[in-house]
């Protein structure tokens, strides 16, 4: 009995031994997991708060129309320049038939306005030099008659001086009456010539007076025919306003097959054969998958973006792919919050503010060439898929 009770007791402290023993090993255990998980996490920054990103390229007509043809379906893949929708052209081509006339009409106006001015600006010329002509005649006529009306003039002083002095001599019986009345008559003969050249010389002088009035006339001819020259002119700018308008006519024929503007996938297609639609108006929606046209956008908390620098390298899993991991690098860090460019971003001097950790999107570049993402196999990023990224700091 007494050896019995006197093992009881080792064997409980034995245990006792053990139970501490595996205590302390459990610590050291947590405690070196905990230092570990520590070392393997302070270099890193993630976040589950993350998805794909890419660019949604809406496609608009550029003319109002109805849609005679679509030529696609939803989550169709498309490359650039393949037509995805017409429009029934009818309507643009007589416009772009009218406006071709309109500028042939044109086309044939300026030279024959041009043609008309240069004949018109001719005649009033020729006219003109006619006219000043015949004024170089008057001058000269003109010249003439007052030369013989100065011999005139003379001729008649001379026959009063004559008469007067015979006068004087047959008062005393110096002279007879015959060669009075005879000096009477070379009077009589010098005052009608002289009269008669006067009016020549008056009649000359209207004439040229009469021509120059002409010549100034013709003068304001050639000036009203050389305005023809300026009609041409803006004749000819009509046509180029014509061709413009040519030119837009056959754009909006063209703009009547609307084409895809980047390779990518169908999305969102709203529109169908025989509905009228507007210019600028979204008929579907053309979405790339390339890798190299998508990012990650990250939404850290801002405490983690102490460090967190462009161009550090990022991994990260995407919730649609478990099992497979993405590399890439940070490409830059949003000016703001989310909050701030917010459809009724917070105002803080309200005075009920309430701290809330804000979040701020980090732009991620996948790589394009990394393995993950090659082959026909390869898992494809959609737009909006859910994504863990962790940003090593060092």
């Amino acid at each position: 009995m007494s050896d019995s009770s006197s093992s009881r007791p080792a064997n409980g402290n034995g245990r006792l031994r053990v139970k501490k023993r595996f205590l302390l090993a459990l610590l050291l255990l947590a405690a070196a997991l905990a230092g570990g998980y520590h070392l393997w996490t302070r270099d890193k920054v993630s976040t589950d708060n993350a998805q794909v990103d890419g660019h949604i390229h809406l496609v608009t007509p550029r003319v109002t129309g109805y849609v005679s043809e679509v030529l696609v379906a939803d989550n169709q893949l498309v490359k650039a320049g393949q037509p995805l929708v017409r429009l029934d052209p009818v309507e643009f081509q007589v416009a772009l038939a009218q406006a071709r006339a309109d500028l042939a009409a044109l086309r044939q106006g300026v030279p024959l306005e041009r043609d008309q001015t240069r004949f018109k600006v001719s005649g009033a010329e020729a006219s003109r030099d006619s006219a000043a002509q015949s004024a170089l005649q008057a001058a000269q006529a003109e010249r003439a008659a007052a030369r013989e009306a100065e011999s005139a003039a003379s001729i008649l002083r001379q026959a009063e001086l004559d008469y007067s002095r015979y006068s004087a001599l047959a008062g005393t019986q110096a002279v007879a009456q015959a060669e009075l009345d005879s000096a009477r008559t070379v009077l009589d003969t010098a005052r009608a010539a002289a009269s008669a050249a006067q009016a020549r010389l008056d009649a000359a002088r209207k004439a040229r007076a009469s021509l120059v009035k002409q010549v100034a006339g013709r003068e304001s001819d050639i000036g009203l025919a050389a305005t023809g020259a300026l009609s041409a002119e803006i004749k000819a700018s009509e046509v180029e306003a014509q061709e413009a308008r040519v030119r837009q006519a056959e754009l909006d024929l063209g703009y009547c097959t609307v084409a895809a503007p980047v390779d990518g996938y169908v999305s969102k297609r709203s529109v169908e054969p025989g509905r009228l639609v507007s210019r600028g108006q979204a008929l579907l929606a053309v979405v790339p998958l390339n890798p190299a046209e998508l990012w990650v956008t990250a939404n850290y908390k801002e405490t983690q973006l102490t460090r967190v620098r462009p161009g550090q390298r990022v991994t990260f899993s995407v919730d649609a792919y478990p099992g497979v991991e993405f590399t890439g690098r940070v490409e830059s860090i949003q000016s703001g919050t989310g909050a701030v460019f917010s459809l009724f971003p917070p105002e803080n001097a309200s005075g009920n503010f309430v701290k809330v950790v804000q979040r701020v999107p980090v732009k991620i570049a996948p790589d394009p060439d990394q393995p993950a993402l090659k082959g026909s196999d390869a898992p494809v990023l959609r737009l909006g898929m859910s994504v863990i990224p962790t940003i090593h700091l060092n």
